[in-house]
């Protein structure tokens, strides 16, 4: 390994919110190595019923719990990282990450593989693997499910997250996850089983100036996103797109593969230009994976893929 034996450990996942079994696998990581960076995923995406805590909010909430179970200021870094809806780009995002804040090791990755959405345990050849065991019946997805519907929150909740959640829901942007929370289950329930969705979205870009929507609907309220619509269940596109995205964690209600136009936004999408350079320094602004899509074209990613 460069660097010698790895001599620090690094613990990715979005953490919303932190709970026990994250806890437990930090102070495990601790048990072996001298420092643990946590990398805060998803910290470009708005809040949304999938992502509704902040990468400050969360490495706030991580702290505390951790400082009540007596681990050591310092022993334990957080950074965020972004989501690039690109495993190989995302996996270079990581490993700078860990190069920047650890220096010249190579560290032990920490992580229980459970399904699909952890694969990327399996994207960083000659690093050291630190396994965790799971916890049953406690994860992140129903306490969100527990928290956003008034519903007790389970046992595994340490106490300075179930304090910071009290004092979030206090908050408008809870009321408004609320409102999100319900119409992503009525969507969903009124889905075919199983479906895969697709929309159609023009990206325009003329100049100093990109052409942008902004949301009005319950789910993703005042945020932009590309002009376009989802389309109903079953039905496809007429027109070839220049770009297709497909990934399955890009779209809150379903599965939805995007049919890119890069051309000038049709009249009867509602529409206007906006300042491309105050876009680019707002993801958190987008709906979905919208700034994504609008950052990897501009880089010249996404070309030829349509």
């Amino acid at each position: 390994m460069s660097g010698g034996e790895a001599r620090a450990a690094v613990y990715v996942g979005r953490f919303q919110p932190p709970h026990r079994a994250h806890l437990g696998t930090v102070q495990g990581a601790l048990g072996a190595f001298p420092r643990v960076l946590v990398l805060l995923g998803s910290a470009n995406l708005a809040r949304s019923v999938r992502n509704p805590f902040t990468a400050e909010e969360r490495a706030g909430m991580f702290r505390a719990a951790l400082r009540d179970v007596g681990v050591a200021k310092g022993r334990v870094l957080f950074r965020p990282i972004a989501d690039r809806f690109d495993a190989d780009a995302w996996a270079a995002d990581v490993r700078a990450a860990a190069r920047d804040v650890l220096g010249d090791v190579t560290p032990a990755l920490v992580g229980f593989e459970k399904d699909a959405s952890t694969s990327y345990l399996r994207w960083f050849p000659g690093w050291e693997r630190l396994p965790t065991p799971s916890v049953p019946g406690l994860n992140a997805t129903d306490l969100r499910a527990a928290f956003l519907t008034g519903r007790p929150l389970p046992e595994g909740v340490p106490e300075a997250v179930r304090a910071f959640l009290a004092r979030f829901a206090l908050t408008p942007a809870f009321r408004r996850l609320q409102v999100e929370w319900a119409a992503v289950e009525a969507s969903r329930a009124s889905l075919p089983p199983g479906v895969h969705l697709h929309e159609e979205r023009w990206l325009c870009v003329r100049g100093e100036q990109v052409w942008l929507h902004t949301r009005t609907e319950p789910i993703g309220r005042g945020l932009w996103e590309l002009p376009g619509r989802v389309l109903p269940p079953n039905e496809r596109p007429a027109l070839p797109a220049d770009v297709v995205i497909d990934h399955p964690a890009r779209a809150l209600v379903a599965p939805t593969t995007a049919h890119v136009y890069l051309r000038p936004v049709p009249d009867f999408l509602p529409a206007r230009p906006r300042t491309l350079a105050r876009a680019l320094v707002q993801p958190r602004r987008f709906h979905e994976d919208h700034h994504v899509l609008l950052t990897r074209w501009l880089a010249g990613e996404l070309r030829g893929e349509g």
